[in-house]
């Protein structure tokens, strides 16, 4: 029994004193040389047309509405075009003032490629604007000149546009 609770106080120590040393070390541990923080590159901005909101009401965890989408443009390096009316962006209110957004749509591109976009992410009100508001948008294009969308990792922006019935989107690389 004396050994036991010898054993038991010894493991105790060691783990109180890696804890520490864990909480000391925290990003020391495992040093990784010249690797930076991941940038980001503007590849695409999209003034995207809505009309308004459609309240569906209190559900299982808060307030659900939907805007639908009614069209709009986008442009970028190497791709530009339309974006196609007849998607939505499905928005649940929290009780605690934030929205999550998970928006699916499509876009046409001038050459007639048709990529399908779907857009989750967050807005935090903040003195009755939009706030805080990002969102991880992917997209899925055909095999060709618009896959690179599929093999990339983007973070987006929105604002609304001076105009009402219409929001800006800014699509960014994740490098």
């Amino acid at each position: 029994m004396r050994h036991l609770t010898s054993t038991l106080l010894a493991a105790a120590t060691l783990l109180v004193a890696t804890s520490a040393l864990a909480q000391d070390e925290a990003g020391k541990r495992w040093p990784v040389p010249d690797v930076a923080a991941p940038g980001t590159e503007l590849v695409m901005e999209l003034f995207v047309t809505i009309s308004a909101a459609v309240t569906v009401g209190p559900s299982d965890y808060g307030i659900r509405r939907y805007i639908p989408i009614t069209g709009g443009r986008f442009v970028g390096a190497g791709i530009k075009g339309e974006v196609l009316p007849g998607g939505a962006d499905w928005q649940l209110g929290r009780a605690d003032n934030v929205v999550e957004v998970n928006a699916l749509y499509s876009i046409k591109t001038d050459d007639g490629a048709v990529i399908v976009v779907e857009n989750e992410g967050i807005i935090t009100p903040q003195n009755g604007g939009i706030g805080y508001a990002r969102t991880g948008p992917r997209f899925h294009a055909p095999q060709g000149k618009y896959e690179w969308l599929n093999k990339t990792l983007f973070v987006g922006t929105i604002t609304p546009a001076s105009e009402s019935g219409a929001v800006i989107i800014r699509v960014f690389k994740v490098l």
